[in-house]
């Protein structure tokens, strides 16, 4: 922790059952954010039938249960207690029986090296300081297995959405959004960990007209470059 201002772990008390049951609600529903964010996802993310698939940050659930629709062996890794038991009932609800959870920090992972052939992080790396990105993204590593895939997904402090919120006009602030990034330095701090990057996408927003913006020109305009999409590689040494 570099005493340079909130740490992760400053900020975990945000993390309660209300936060989780809103996830929890939209998810059920599949309303439009939560259809847009797992298809952003999915879009990075190879084919996951019969792999073990670790969802750090999992929250409550989504991405471990999507992928366990999908065939995967998944895993679940929260360290809010409040996220597991969310995570829980909405998979019974769902009836979702190839789904685990439990309750760990992602920068100390209770996983073996080379225990995962994919690790997500969604929603996960802006909740994150500095050094505790290091920290989780050196984990990642770890687990993977060689040529296993890591998949981040994460808000680009770029995008008119965030510069609103940091000047706080319109928008408030996420008090918990301690580490939002560029994708350049997203993708320089997943290199730092030993993985290579494939692939650095910016992924639309779930809302009507913005979401088409953002698609014909966030390659061109970081105004609307709402969401980034990184997977990368562990390659043998």
């Amino acid at each position: 922790m570099s005493g340079r201002g909130p740490t992760a772990y400053d900020v975990a008390a945000h993390y309660d059952d209300r936060y989780f049951d809103d996830l929890s609600r939209r998810y059920r529903e599949r309303n439009r954010f939560a259809r847009r964010r797992i298809e952003n996802v999915f879009a990075l993310l190879p084919a996951l039938r019969g792999r073990r698939l670790v969802d750090l940050g999992c929250g409550m659930g989504t991405f471990t249960l999507e992928a366990a629709r999908h065939g995967a062996v998944a895993l679940g890794v929260d360290p809010a207690p409040a996220a597991v038991a969310a995570a829980t009932r909405v998979a019974a609800a769902e009836g979702v029986t190839g789904a685990r959870f439990i309750r760990a920090d992602a920068a100390r992972l209770p996983l073996a090296g080379g225990a995962a052939d994919v690790v997500v992080a969604a929603d996960l790396t802006e909740h994150l300081d500095g050094d505790t990105l290091g920290q989780v993204l050196g984990e990642s590593a770890r687990i993977l297995r060689d040529g296993g895939v890591m998949v981040v997904y994460t808000p680009e402090h770029t995008h008119l959405f965030e510069r609103l919120r940091e000047r706080r006009l319109l928008l408030r602030p996420d008090p918990s959004h301690i580490g939002i990034r560029s994708a350049d330095e997203l993708a320089a701090a997943v290199r730092a960990a030993g993985l290579h990057v494939e692939l650095v996408r910016y992924l639309p927003s779930h809302l009507p007209i913005w979401n088409l913006l953002e698609r014909a020109f966030a390659s061109r305009v970081p105004l609307l470059r709402r969401r980034i999409g990184l997977r990368a590689r562990k390659v043998r040494a």
